[in-house]
């Protein structure tokens, strides 16, 4: 049996020693590194940017009724289709390059003061197609032009040791200060927070809770908002099924 130096088994035991560390122990990964990892976890085969996608929500809102709400994204050509239950009035709108239709209760002749209520122009379809697409796109909105990436650190969030990456937009974009929570040890996403006016400590955080898994991806199910001023709890977004469509 051959011999082996000394030097080459200390470098082994010193390699698995570093493999075994608690991730609260590693080294803290850029920015970009940690993007790459949480877009690994979340998205490894690209399914966001190439696919549509379907999620019918469970929008739970305190002392109200909870509603039921159906997106379709197709991030790839900017599509954007919308149905919803609110006080009673089914609404359906579909925003695209051809402009956008909106109907309630299947009529399309409706008053300027419910277009404006349920955010039913093209110019609030857009703003829907904005915030639906970028909460259901995370981690994977990270990518997008104008972000930011700013610095990575170690805290705690919802009672448990996370990677914090702030995130900053170019002002064509937006002008809110975001911080994004990642697990160390498995990359997944698991809350957010953003603030207007960070030195004033306004805005809302986001606690991600749950997964739902097709086509490879993983998609954060349940995101309950809370304010950051008190923790009062705001509501909580829901997916109750998700579909990609061919």
């Amino acid at each position: 049996m051959q011999m082996i130096p000394l030097r080459f088994l200390l470098l082994a035991g010193l390699g698995l020693a570093l493999g075994a560390l608690p991730a609260h122990s590693q080294p803290v990964p850029s920015a970009e590194e940690l993007v790459e990892r949480t877009l690994a976890y979340h998205d490894p085969g690209g399914a966001w940017a190439a696919g549509r996608h379907r999620f019918t929500l469970r929008e739970e809102r305190p002392g109200g009724r909870d509603r039921a709400t159906v997106v379709t994204l197709e991030p790839g050509t900017g599509g954007f289709a919308f149905r919803s239950e609110r006080e009673g009035r089914i609404l359906e709108a579909r925003l695209d390059d051809g402009g956008c239709t909106a109907t309630i209760d299947g009529k399309a002749d409706f008053s300027a003061e419910l277009r404006d209520r349920y955010r039913l122009s093209c110019e609030g379809l857009a703003w829907l197609r904005a915030y639906y697409g970028f909460l259901l796109g995370l981690p994977m909105k990270l990518r997008d032009p104008g972000t930011r990436l700013g610095a990575v650190e170690r805290t705690r969030f919802a009672d448990q040791d996370v990677l914090a990456l702030r995130v900053t937009y170019d002002a064509e974009v937006g002008s809110d200060v975001w911080y994004f929570y990642v697990d160390p040890a498995t990359h997944a996403l698991v809350g957010a927070r953003f603030y207007h006016d960070e030195a004033a400590g306004d805005g809302e955080y986001l606690v991600f809770e749950g997964e739902t898994a097709a086509d490879g991806a993983r998609w954060p199910r349940s995101r309950r908002w809370h304010s950051n001023a008190d923790g009062e709890y705001l509501g909580a977004d829901i997916i109750e099924h998700y579909e990609r469509l061919r």
